[in-house]
């Protein structure tokens, strides 16, 4: 990625910093950890550029995080239920009190020069955009709606939203249990009394 683009970094530093905590969910390889962002720092994410900056990604609610899983075995061409034959598992994180550039409004978007399109677009250029500004302008993340159309991601600066999230419970995510969650946040609540 180039150098930054200084409208662009103005723009993102108009829009009001959020105060926001949640319980959110993360599926990971089971030997990996749940608080790291190496992964993405090395590959890049839909909200970071590789090679600058780890970035954790969390989604809320469950069915979210689960949309996310399906939508990543469907870019390897792997039905869900063949993925999870891969030792998973699911993480819920809870996210206290970490400051994040807000982009769940439709205006708040524009304002940015995004729209639900750019979102879900399997090129990533202008959110890695984005995300390198807010990073730059010392933002703990960037909180936006969820590529599967539910719900809700935060993409957590690792260096900056390490002090702010905490790891509350994991499970190992079977098919199973991926088929009884999808579209039932309600059943994730029970199982966890």
């Amino acid at each position: 990625m180039t150098g930054l683009d200084d409208d662009l970094v103005q723009r993102v530093d108009q829009l009001p910093r959020t105060v926001w905590s949640a319980d959110t969910f993360r599926y990971t390889g089971s030997s990996r950890d749940p608080l790291s962002g190496a992964g993405a720092r090395l590959f890049g994410g839909r909200w970071n550029p590789k090679d600058i900056f780890a970035t954790i990604y969390l989604a809320t609610p469950v069915s979210a995080c689960m949309g996310e899983l399906a939508r990543a075995a469907t870019s390897q061409s792997a039905p869900v239920e063949v993925f999870l034959q891969a030792d998973y598992s699911l993480h819920t994180i809870a996210v206290s009190e970490i400051t994040v550039l807000d982009l769940r409004a439709p205006a708040a978007l524009a304002h940015v020069g995004l729209s639900d399109g750019d979102i879900r677009d399997p090129d990533w250029t202008a959110c890695q955009n984005i995300g390198n500004a807010a990073w730059f302008l010392g933002f703990g993340g960037i909180l936006a709606p969820s590529a599967t159309g539910d719900g809700i991601v935060l993409a957590a600066f690792e260096a900056r939203a390490s002090p702010h999230l905490s790891i509350r419970d994991t499970e190992r995510l079977t098919h199973d249990l991926y088929t009884r969650l999808v579209g039932s946040d309600e059943a994730l609540s029970k199982r966890r009394g």
